[in-house]
């Protein structure tokens, strides 16, 4: 045994490095002795581990594009702008408009014209007070401009009053007026420049070719910022944009986790972004068509199982909704769900005589721009082609897709819009609607939309409209997509994103940069 020990001990005196040149006499005593000559346990010292910090919070942008709000692209010049601009309202968590630089509006008694009242303390970067007049510029270059042209159609002027106000003039009431102003407002005498002259509370400054953001000490909130200064960072498109964050050159960056979902896996802290971008199923209603069947219309939409499709299809980066109005509003009507059963849809296809043993061939069309689309067409096929109903995916690339629905070549078509956070759904459904393309016609519902619209009181009228609709069918929602606002692990704390607005509670913010 102890010629045993030796050996071992000789063996353990290499490993650690220790030359055993000769073998030791073996001593009187046993297995204590040797203990001695045993490399010690090595002791477990905690980590401590330095965060690993930016040097700055960088953010991308073009340098060679215009930061102009009217007239930018989203993506990164958007968020840029989103520091240097503010807005007449700011959409809160529930789509509702709050006033930022508007305090308040009215309507007249034909729910025609509204008028604004500004806040009287707001100054521009350049220490200018903000006028009406740079309000209703702004709005008339918004109303021409590609990016709100759609969203003020309903505009007919708006004009500063001699009492300051801004007064816009409608072409048909609509109360939800307010929740589409979150236009960011500039110096109307700067307007047009690559960077306007702006309320917002940073300014950009150059040296050289090198840009940055640099907070205002004159800001009118006078709320304290979490950093002072923004260095900006070239990214000539998107995909530049998306390798400069992983890359950890900027800090920031929000991306449709749909189509980067990469992104946000890991590699990235993400917020949820909630917006107004729904998916649902389009029926071709035309005559003729299976679709023409209201009660068949009803039955499908109830036949989808959207919290499964959320969950596994679209990896909990949507809400799954039932109505065309987002989950997060005061308007969205709870109540009147469905819950859903596959045992009730079967039930339901028997009781509506489709059961007979004689095939329907039913196409889905879908983009094919957008794995997740597809998949969730996949998956709603999958899950409808029961009994009669056999339920075929057909992927068609954008110009394709597009041709095919303009000429009523389908069944069914899975689309995907952004709709106004005055939830009009006049273009969608309405009889002459530029985005009808299922040929949905209906007085009844051009009426309820637009006594939804004229509504005084739009909550109250809210349950009408939705229930109006759960009964025609004219379309069958299935969720509201939530974007990601990204940042490196550990960087940003209390980010918050509002919908069309990143920075939302920006002065309770805290960003941590190495040696600060």
């Amino acid at each position: 045994m102890k010629r045993l020990l030796a050996l071992l001990l000789a063996a353990l005196l290499v490993v650690s490095g220790c030359a055993a040149l000769a073998e030791p006499e073996e001593p009187e005593d046993d297995w204590e002795h040797y203990q001695q000559f045993l490399p010690e346990e090595p002791k477990e010292e905690p980590e401590e581990s330095e965060p690993d910090y930016p040097a700055a919070f960088s953010l991308p942008y073009h340098r060679d594009h215009t930061l102009d709000p009217v007239t930018c692209g989203e993506g990164i010049q958007e968020t840029v702008a989103a520091l240097l601009y503010e807005p007449l309202v700011r959409l809160d968590g529930q789509f509702r408009p709050q006033p930022l630089l508007c305090e308040s509006w009215s309507w007249d008694e034909t729910g025609l014209v509204c008028t604004l009242d500004l806040r009287q303390d707001v100054t521009f970067s350049d220490g200018s007070a903000l006028t009406a007049r740079d309000v209703a510029d702004t709005l008339l270059r918004a109303a021409e401009s590609e990016r709100y042209s759609y969203r003020l159609r309903n505009m007919v002027s708006a004009a500063a009053n001699r009492a300051g106000q801004v007064v816009i003039t409608l072409a048909v009431p609509d109360r939800g007026l307010p929740a589409l102003l979150d236009i960011p407002i500039v110096k109307r005498t700067a307007a047009g420049e690559r960077v306007p002259v702006g309320t917002g509370p940073y300014t950009l400054l150059r040296s050289g070719e090198e840009e940055c953001l640099q907070a205002r000490e004159d800001w009118w909130q006078g709320k304290t910022l979490p950093v002072e200064t923004i260095p900006l960072v070239h990214a000539k498109d998107r995909d530049t944009a998306l390798y400069l964050f992983s890359t950890h050159r900027v800090e920031l960056l929000t991306v449709d986790p749909a189509a980067d979902p990469s992104l946000t896996t890991g590699r990235s802290q993400a917020a949820s972004q909630p917006t107004a971008v729904m998916q649902f199923i389009g029926f071709n209603t035309a005559e003729g068509r299976l679709f023409a069947n209201a009660s068949l219309r009803a039955l499908f939409s109830r036949g989808i199982d959207r919290e499964t499709l959320v969950d596994a299809q679209l990896a909990q980066t949507a809400l799954a909704a039932q109505f065309p109005v987002s989950p997060l509003s005061p308007l969205y009507p709870a109540s009147l769900e469905t819950a859903y059963s596959e045992e009730e849809t079967l039930s339901a296809l028997r009781a509506a005589g489709q059961d007979t043993g004689e095939q329907k061939e039913l196409t889905l069309l879908v983009c094919e721009d957008g794995s997740f689309r597809a998949s969730s067409a996949r998956f709603i096929a999958e899950k409808l082609s029961l009994l009669d109903w056999q339920i075929t995916v057909e992927e068609l690339p954008w110009e394709a897709y597009l041709a095919a629905l303009e000429a009523g070549e389908f069944d069914l078509y899975f689309g995907e819009v952004r709709l106004t956070a005055n939830w009009d759904l006049s273009d969608l459904i309405g009889t002459e609607g530029l985005l009808n393309y299922g040929s949905y016609a209906s007085e009844t519902t051009d009426m309820v939309l637009q006594s939804f619209a004229a509504a005084e009181d739009q909550a109250a009228y809210a349950p009408r409209l939705y229930g109006h609709l759960q009964s025609v069918t004219p379309i069958a929602p299935i969720c509201f997509k939530n974007y990601s606002v990204l940042t490196h692990p550990g960087v940003v704390e209390g980010i918050s994103p509002a919908p069309s607005d990143t920075f939302h509670g920006l002065d309770g913010w805290t960003v941590h940069l190495s040696g600060s």
